[in-house]
């Protein structure tokens, strides 16, 4: 089961590969092929999540 850990200026993924993998896939659809993780943290952080 993957789980999420979010700070302001970071996000922590634990759970299997293919899970992480299948998160980072998803962010980059919403975000798009160049999002960096670094910036959807900090985007996350602006909204306040």
């Amino acid at each position: 089961m993957l789980k999420r850990y979010e700070a302001r200026d970071h996000i922590r993924w634990v759970g299997k590969a293919w899970e992480i993998r299948r998160a980072l896939r998803q962010e980059m659809k919403r975000r798009g092929a160049n999002a960096r993780v670094t910036d959807i943290a900090a985007a996350r952080a602006k909204q306040g999540k």
